[in-house]
């Protein structure tokens, strides 16, 4: 019986609750032992008014952008409660970032008019249709509530009037408390080999809980970091940290210090096949 490629590789998602499962079992297929971390909450915003509204006024918009399913799935379910119909948004055009954005689109009968040919920013903006000519042109961004201001900087540079409206709030998971024990706890037994991060927030929301983690067990003198050392250098030191491109890898060494493994499709299905290959490098 042949092998599977991650058999007994200790793997850590820090996916949102509601999206790791998708990664999770890609990478139980493959053998390896999951250990779910949401470090990400997704929570609707204080408020739909400001995305009904804009909505409901969708007709004076030259382009919906989305950048993450969660954004399809919020303003595709306000559409519906505000009464605008799938045959008023066909005369709308999409600009999605990434397959698993399209496809999310696509599975509520509306069809992208433009997805970059990768699914980062500078290519978003650089391959915008008619950029850098947009004067006059309207785009509705309905997005999260952090995040990158560079293409919103660079099309209202191009002459576009860009409304960016909150469809989803990002935090802290609320028991980020238990997590971060939990998870600093396995990090000091040595227990985890692969820790995963698929967007930049997760990146830095790891670090607050790290942060967190180690500097209670650190205050109860359950652990000790030699001297000199950074506690989550050190807690970090010997697994491998992989990400789903090159926003996120920034993202890693910023506030992670590092990022070994980066995969070259940025989607789910390119972050799975990097670690296959990563862990097989390393093993050799």
């Amino acid at each position: 019986m042949t092998e599977l490629p991650l058999q007994g590789i200790r793997i850590v998602v820090t996916r949102s609750k509601k999206q790791a499962a998708g990664l999770s079992s890609k990478f139980r297929e493959l053998g390896a032992e999951v250990y779910e971390f949401p470090v990400i909450s997704i929570t609707p915003p204080d408020s739909w008014a400001p995305l009904d509204e804009a909505i409901e006024q969708i007709k004076r918009y030259d382009w919906v952008l989305f950048a993450s399913s969660n954004a399809v799935d919020a303003f595709t379910a306000r559409a519906q409660e505000v009464g605008i119909g799938k045959e008023e948004l066909d005369f709308t055009k999409f600009a999605v970032i990434g397959p698993g954005t399209a496809g999310a689109l696509e599975e509520r009968g509306l069809k992208p008019s433009f997805c970059p040919s990768t699914f980062i920013a500078e290519t978003l903006v650089a391959e915008f249709p008619e950029y850098p000519n947009l004067h006059g042109k309207r785009i509705l961004w309905p997005r999260t509530n952090v995040g990158r201001p560079y293409v919103i900087d660079r099309l209202t540079e191009a002459g576009a009037k860009v409304d960016v409206v909150e469809a989803y709030h990002t935090s802290l998971p609320p028991n980020e408390q238990e997590i971060a024990e939990r998870l600093t706890t396995l990090l000091w037994k040595n227990v985890i080999d692969v820790i995963t991060l698929a967007s930049a927030q997760s990146a830095r929301n790891l670090k607050a809980i790290l942060t967190n983690g180690l500097s209670k067990k650190l205050g109860d003198r359950n652990l000790e970091v030699p001297v000199g050392s950074d506690s989550i250098s050190y807690a970090l030191e010997g697994v491998v940290i992989a990400t789903i491109g090159p926003e996120t890898s920034a993202a890693a060494r910023k506030h992670l210090g590092r990022v070994d493994i980066e995969a070259q499709v940025f989607t789910i299905d390119g972050l799975v096949d990097a670690v296959v290959k990563g862990v097989q490098k390393v093993s050799q």
